[in-house]
């Protein structure tokens, strides 16, 4: 990974939790580091092969000035956010804002805060339910991932009813497949849907047994990811029809379906 680093950029805004720093404001110190994969410029010696720095600096500048917030956290999350869409070769911001005069009694240099963004990827998620109310099950699911606000551009495949997968004395599931945008890291990631489980109160018997929802990480991105808790992509994927079908609604899949006699398409959720 490269970087670009961009230091003690100072702006005069409105930011803060106390009426008078809104209405008076005060000085801002940005810094802005930049990671991108490999700064093409670095072998080319070409202004259109690295990322405008001028640009960078009235992103954050327009920013700091316009909005009026309450918290420095905020101010640094939407320069993040605002710097990754800006230039598609930026695969991190990591942005801290520094606040010298912030009211708060006592002798220090400044107070700031230091929030980092990654480039949001293509994640493909399968759920499926065999325990109640299936369709309900998977709708309650999928507006929680919805909800999260690192999650954008959701897509839902069709419902499908399957054969149960390794223990066969269950009822038939309902699965779909979900494709999002996030930049909530794997690690970080498998705890949220396994937190989606926790809420919904699924309860573990046995291996490939009943459950009334079923989250899994499927792929992410290009990336690969081999962790005692975690596999990206999944391992066992391309043996099931009742993942793949699904999946090649919302993406191309270029894997043999097994069995794709056994997985039938109920409708849309």
């Amino acid at each position: 990974m490269d970087y670009i680093l961009l230091s003690k950029m100072k702006f005069y805004g409105h930011t803060g939790c106390f009426e008078e720093e809104k209405q008076n404001g005060q000085t801002f110190y940005v810094t802005v580091r930049l990671g991108i994969d490999s700064i093409l410029g670095s072998y080319t010696d070409e202004l259109e092969d690295t990322v405008n720095y001028a640009e960078v600096y009235e992103i954050c500048k327009s920013i700091v000035t316009t909005y009026s917030n309450n918290l420095i956290e905020y101010l640094a999350g939407k320069i993040a956010d605002k710097i990754l869409e800006f230039d598609s070769r930026i695969d991190e911001a990591e942005v801290t804002v520094s606040k010298p005069e912030a009211p708060v009694n006592g002798e220090f240099e400044t107070m700031a805060v230091t929030i980092t963004r990654h480039k949001k990827q293509e994640v493909y998620l399968s759920l499926g339910s065999n325990i109640g109310d299936k369709m309900e099950n998977l709708r309650t699911a999928l507006e929680i991932i919805k909800n999260n606000p690192r999650i954008s551009d959701v897509r839902v495949s069709n419902v499908y009813e399957t054969e149960p997968w390794g223990y066969k004395n269950q009822d038939k599931f309902y699965n779909i497949c979900v494709g999002l945008k996030t930049d909530i890291e794997p690690s970080k990631l498998i705890l949220f849907t396994q937190s989606i489980e926790k809420n919904m109160h699924r309860v573990k018997t046995i291996v490939n047994g009943p459950r009334n929802i079923d989250v899994d990480i499927l792929t992410y991105g290009d990336l690969s990811v081999n962790l005692p808790n975690l596999q990206i992509p999944h391992p066992r994927m391309n043996e099931r029809a009742f993942v793949l079908v699904p999946l090649k609604e919302l993406t191309e899949v270029n894997i043999p379906i097994p069995d794709e006699e056994t997985v039938n398409r109920i409708g849309e959720l």
